[in-house]
């Protein structure tokens, strides 16, 4: 995907994304659909679920935010 243009300020954004830690290293966010449910074993049931990585592209000038959720590409 081109990267989009700040609907403030009209600037190109750059590509980047949010960073998580998990169990001592880091991972790229990732977007789940559907509701948070609770499981006991591992915080959050994940069994199923649609998952995408996050993109988030900040603009320069204003310093806003876009996120993104990508499908990715069938492997």
């Amino acid at each position: 995907m081109q990267a989009p243009e700040c609907p403030h300020c009209k600037e190109a954004m750059l590509p980047g994304y949010l960073l998580d830690h998990v169990h001592g290293y880091f991972v790229q966010g990732t977007w789940v659909a559907g509701q948070p449910e609770k499981s006991f074993w591992s915080g959050l049931k994940m069994r199923g679920k649609v998952k995408h990585p996050v993109t988030a592209y900040r603009c320069e000038r204003c310093h806003l935010l876009a996120s993104y959720a990508h499908p990715q590409p069938p492997k």
